[in-house]
């Protein structure tokens, strides 16, 4: 498996209770009450196999959307995310 859209960004995402989790990511989106964290890969059929995969593109079968981490949106007061691991994370998401 590789990461078909270069190193992921970081996403700082702060919780209703306090808690904070750091995740790396490519993007999210948001379903079904759920904020879904996704990195874009090349990955075989057996690597797939082992993975969440939230989305295909059609006319590349080795190129997925891999789920990260989901999290329930309902829990999330903010979002931060930085175009790089050395940013500081000064670009905000406020979900309410």
């Amino acid at each position: 498996m590789e990461f078909a859209a270069g190193i992921p960004s970081r996403w700082i995402v702060t919780l209703r209770s306090g808690a904070v989790m750091e995740l790396a990511a490519d993007a999210y989106s948001e379903a079904d009450g759920q904020l879904l964290f996704n990195v874009l890969v090349d990955a075989t059929a057996d690597e797939q196999d082992q993975m969440v995969i939230d989305w295909r593109i059609p006319n590349n079968p080795r190129r997925v959307g891999v789920v990260v981490a989901k999290v329930p949106t309902a829990e999330v007061a903010y979002i931060y995310t930085a175009p790089s691991w050395f940013d500081d994370g000064s670009s905000v998401d406020m979900i309410t």
